[in-house]
């Protein structure tokens, strides 16, 4: 009797210290995202299918924030090497049991579903440099040496990735991992030093280590006119369709360029530009203003909290959403080249979507489990 009334009284007290505001940005961006995917797709006779499986990947996203929530984050700290090696195992299935769409070998079938492991290695991937920066940099990262040293534990993962290729996801996980050096107190130096070696190096990747389809997005983003037909189609009509809501938009369901279809995978890539259309500038602003928010209640406790795990993976998860934010609204203006990085918690999507509720539910357990 004593236990249960212990528990329920820490239950409570876990209630309590959830940050309520993140869980109403999130689901404010979620209704969002649930009405504009139903706009984008529905002309297409599987609209059913898609708001439906949307509902699940919702519910079961929720789910998994649940027991993220709950789960005493401090737990991870000790399993560094679980998650290195479930990373690269679900990396490897991929590789070699994987599903190839477009060119590319990203996704595992699991029965009428598909997942894309990359998306929750982004996750394990906060969790591993949280855990071995904190671990084995108390006096700071000071030099070239210590940051490659860093990165050596995600140095694998990164190489996978890119083998499939995913070439948005491996720079996704670079930008978690400079940024999660950068907050945690990187001298300025090795980083200048190793950004001049990358300028260095940009030309022969280029020349040398991208392929084809690659290269082809970095040219259409430099000038998507020049192929209006064809690989520039996409960025055209995205562009088009933001300039189309001009201030308050066309109207919600009455954006042309979804109703009539110039917008290929509309509720996925481009989403932000059906907002745009049918909400204008306001509505779309307001979007951005949302995924701020979102970022800036995410890092607030890192000011207060003593766990320097714990602010490592508020550090990783707000880097996750400002990254995802740049790469997909840039992409949809033309300011960025078209990589395939979805709105977290607009873009349809089961693994974004069940990856970025993870985050929220680490995010909160570091809140809720500061004793």
């Amino acid at each position: 009797m004593f236990k249960n009334k212990q528990l329920t009284r820490r239950l409570q007290t876990n209630l309590h210290r959830v940050d309520k505001l993140i869980l109403l940005i999130v689901y404010t961006l979620v209704a969002i995202g649930t009405i504009f995917i139903y706009s984008a797709t529905k002309e297409d006779p599987k609209t059913q299918s898609i708001i439906v499986k949307h509902i699940f990947w919702v519910v079961l996203g929720t789910g998994t924030m649940i027991a993220f929530t709950f789960y005493d984050y401090r737990k991870f700290e000790k399993k560094i090497l679980i998650l290195i090696g479930v990373s690269i195992g679900l990396l490897l299935l991929v590789k070699f049991a994987g599903q190839q769409r477009l060119g590319a070998q990203r996704w595992i079938m699991i029965g009428p579903f598909s997942l894309q492991p990359s998306e929750f290695v982004k996750v394990m991937v906060i969790l591993i440099l949280g855990a071995f920066i904190t671990k084995n940099y108390k006096n700071g990262i000071n030099n070239i040496l210590d940051v490659i040293v860093v990165f050596l534990p995600i140095s694998v993962i990164t190489v996978l990735i890119l083998i499939q290729p995913d070439l948005g996801s491996a720079l996704a996980i670079i930008f978690i991992f400079l940024s999660m050096i950068f907050l945690y107190g990187v001298r300025l130096r090795p980083l200048i030093v190793m950004g001049l070696m990358a300028c260095v190096l940009a030309v022969p990747v280029y020349m040398f280590g991208l392929k084809s389809y690659q290269k082809t997005r970095i040219t259409t983003f430099l000038n998507p006119e020049q192929d209006i037909r064809g690989d520039g189609w996409n960025i055209v009509q995205s562009k088009i369709s933001i300039g189309a809501g001009g201030l308050t938009g066309t109207g919600i369901f009455k954006g042309s360029q979804s109703r009539l279809s110039f917008l290929p995978e509309a509720q996925t890539d481009f989403i932000f530009s059906i907002i745009s259309e049918e909400l204008g500038f306001v509505g779309s602003a307001s979007v951005i203003i949302l995924y701020f928010l979102l970022i800036f209640f995410i890092l607030r406790p890192s000011k207060v909290i003593e766990n320097e795990f714990g602010k490592m993976i508020l550090y990783g998860a707000a880097s996750v959403f400002f990254f995802h934010l740049i790469v997909n609204v840039g992409m949809t203006m033309g300011m960025m080249p078209v990589t395939g990085k979805p709105l977290l918690f607009l873009s349809y999507g089961g693994s974004s979507y069940i990856a970025s509720f993870m985050i929220i539910g680490l995010v909160q357990s570091v809140k809720i489990h500061v004793d």
